[in-house]
């Protein structure tokens, strides 16, 4: 594989302190502070650089953060120091000649993101050049399945690439069909672990308590070390395989990858409700196509598949705009608590160590979980061609669970990914119960960056990050109110002060990925 131009992203263990590059994979950590159980709040003393010490008590303001009857303390920060604190939390980065730019964020002092994001250059030799770009936002309470995700996808599909044979590796339905099946191959990997160790049912309800957790429960010889730099090695060191394989099973990620080869075919494959969008500059305007399907339980289509798959349990399928009531994405790799029989909830997840998201989720999967699987391991990919003479392809073709757009030729594009945390921002946080148009956020983010790339705007610096600067105007608010108002500038420096200080235990921010790449 080519060592150009490539940039990976991942946390490293949460025991360590050093937020060093790793040996065994580059680590480009979304924020640069460490997870810490010394405390559930932070004190002054954590709070990020810039922002006041106690001397500077004038400067703490209060918010509810949109939740009536709740008081949170933030600071209120300068512009200067906006900036500054921004670019420090998200290590915003441009290569490959300035073409591609990226930033991801999540603020809190003492929890670490679940995002990760790939960008790699592969030659094929005779099977020419092909980019990979990859967002990955993992879920659950824990690592276990982002970080396999993560360190085993962009090898597997650039390994099947390799397998086709030279007339079929440009082929639009050849490509589609691989990253199908490779995705999907991940997820009953997952799957086949668990099933390796309970085979079965019956086979679960012969065994006692002790005897399942000592299955799953296993521990390694090998102990995480103090010293050195970090890895996923040293992350997962002192547990055994059987508790990895497990762990890995319960929690869950969304898979958003593009493919682009040297003819300009562009290839989306995505499961989960990450974006990728495609902006195309055609005369003076900027259009935009999004190139990723919604997969969450806030869209119809989604809503209806799930419905129409279990008939007699519309009420309990989709709940609250969440499968069973309790997840968010209506498929992902993972998350096979809503994948496998409920037996496996109750006698085997529950008993593992660490352990569930959610412990009171067990009873309600217990109860609902009538008719597995509710959450597919199937993407959707879809196909566009970047150059001249799309509209000479063959009319599209319908692969299972797969799309071909036909669209027009431009004269300039960018790519557009990032994880779900982005449409919070623009759309507010509960953007998704207040019927945010998706197709409108991805039009402001075309809009936003289009207009900083026109010949005839004298505002862009060719050394800004376009993703760090999508990241820092949603920080600020959407555009409007939802009454239609205009944000005033004093609300957008208090909205983006409270998210990057607020002083509260938990995350108030999902974590947020961008990658903008002009084409």
């Amino acid at each position: 594989m080519s060592t150009d131009n490539i940039l990976t992203n991942s946390d490293p263990p949460s025991a360590s302190a050093s937020r060093s590059p790793s040996p065994e994979i580059t680590v480009a950590p979304p924020s640069p502070r460490e997870e810490s159980n010394s405390s559930n709040e932070f004190s002054i003393e954590q709070q990020p650089a810039g922002t006041p010490s106690k001397d500077g008590e004038s400067q703490r303001r209060h918010t509810n953060m949109g939740l009536p009857g709740h008081d949170f303390t933030y600071f209120l920060l300068s512009e200067e120091v906006i900036l500054t604190e921004l670019s420090r939390l998200s290590a915003p980065k441009i290569i490959n000649n300035g073409a591609l730019h990226t930033a991801s964020l999540q603020p809190h002092p003492a929890k670490h993101s679940q995002d990760r994001l790939v960008a790699e250059q592969w030659d094929l030799g005779e099977r020419g050049s092909w980019k990979f770009r990859a967002v990955f936002d993992g879920h659950a309470n824990g690592d276990e399945t982002v970080d396999h995700v993560f360190t085993t996808l962009p090898s597997k599909i650039r390994s099947s690439l390799t397998t086709l044979s030279i007339p079929h590796c440009t082929n639009v339905e050849a490509v589609s069909s691989l990253l199908q099946e490779t995705i999907s191959a991940i997820d009953n990997s997952i799957k086949q672990g668990v099933l390796d160790l309970f085979p079965s049912s019956d086979y679960i309800d012969q065994l006692s308590d002790d005897e399942i957790r000592a299955i799953v429960n296993d521990q390694s010889t090998v102990l995480p070390s103090k010293i050195g730099l970090p890895t996923l090695a040293n992350k997962y060191a002192g547990r055994g395989p059987n508790n990895i394989k497990v762990t890995r099973a319960m929690r869950g990620t969304t898979v958003l990858v593009v493919l682009i080869n040297s003819d300009g075919g562009l290839w989306t494959a995505s499961l989960g409700d990450c974006q990728a969008v495609l902006g195309q500059k055609e005369s003076s305007f900027w259009t935009t196509t999004i190139l990723s399907t919604n997969h969450n339980a806030s869209e119809p289509s989604e809503v209806a598949r799930l419905k129409l798959d279990h008939p007699g349990e519309e009420e309990s399928a989709v709940a609250k705009n969440r499968v069973l009531g309790l997840i968010a994405v209506t498929r992902a790799i993972g998350d096979h608590q809503f994948k496998l029989p409920s037996i496996y909830t109750k006698r085997v997840f529950s008993l593992t160590i660490p352990g569930m998201n959610r412990p009171d989720h067990t009873q309600i999967i217990v109860k609902r979980n009538l008719t597995p699987p509710y959450v597919s391991g199937i993407p959707e990919v879809k196909y566009v061609k970047l150059h001249d003479g799309a509209r000479g392809l063959s009319h599209p073709q319908v692969f299972p669970e797969a799309t071909h757009i036909d669209t027009n030729s431009w004269k300039e594009a960018c790519l557009f990914m990032c994880s779900d945390g982005l449409l919070d921002l623009y759309g507010g946080e509960n953007w998704q119960e207040k019927h945010i148009d998706i197709a409108e956020l991805c039009k402001t983010w075309v809009d936003l960056v289009g207009e900083k790339l026109d010949s005839s705007s004298q505002s862009f610096d060719p050394k800004e990050n376009l993703a760090l600067f999508l990241l820092n105007r949603g920080l600020r608010g959407p555009p409007r109110s939802y009454t239609g108002e205009i944000w005033s500038e004093e609300e957008a420096l208090n909205r983006v002060s409270s998210l990057l200080t607020l002083e509260f235990k938990d995350k108030w921010m999902d974590d947020t990925t961008v990658l903008v790449e002009i084409l």
